[in-house]
């Protein structure tokens, strides 16, 4: 009986001595699953953000001081999600914190006649412990 009292104990006491480093390997697995689930989610939210900027035609891409169009006011250069956010455009999910839509200019050889040059828009999704993107994706716009 005092065998089993003492191997008891024992197991007890060396749960005991485990358990803290159980917390630190199981912390460390969550984090890394809710990395890959940060990650996932960014992704999909700049195919998304891509998508519902494909819906509008050049003139909201141009620059406005080189390209006359007579249209709707085109977008900022940079735009910063969600406080920038259209109605129609899509929510920026958690755990991510903002996004960034930014335009400019895309490299390209030879004249334009009008000023109207190719667009490049970007799309950076971060959350917030870095200020690396999670996921980023591009879009080239043209006057047809």
């Amino acid at each position: 009986m005092l065998e089993v009292l003492v191997s008891l104990q024992l197991a007890v006491l060396l749960l005991g001595a485990l358990w803290p480093v159980q917390r630190i390997v199981g912390a460390a697995f969550q984090e890394g699953s809710l990395s890959a689930v940060a990650q996932a989610r960014a992704t999909r939210f700049v195919q998304a953000e891509l998508e519902y900027l494909r819906s509008f035609d050049y003139a909201r891409f141009r620059d406005p001081a080189r390209c006359a169009l007579p249209a709707p006011s085109p977008f900022p250069a940079v735009r910063t999600l969600p406080e920038d956010r259209e109605s129609g455009e899509p929510e920026l999910p958690a755990p991510l914190v903002r996004a960034e839509v930014r335009i400019e200019d895309e490299m390209h050889t030879g004249e334009v006649p009008d000023g109207c040059r190719p667009r490049r828009v970007w799309v950076l999704v971060y959350n917030a412990r870095s200020d690396e993107p999670l996921a980023r994706g591009a879009l080239l716009r043209t006057r047809r």
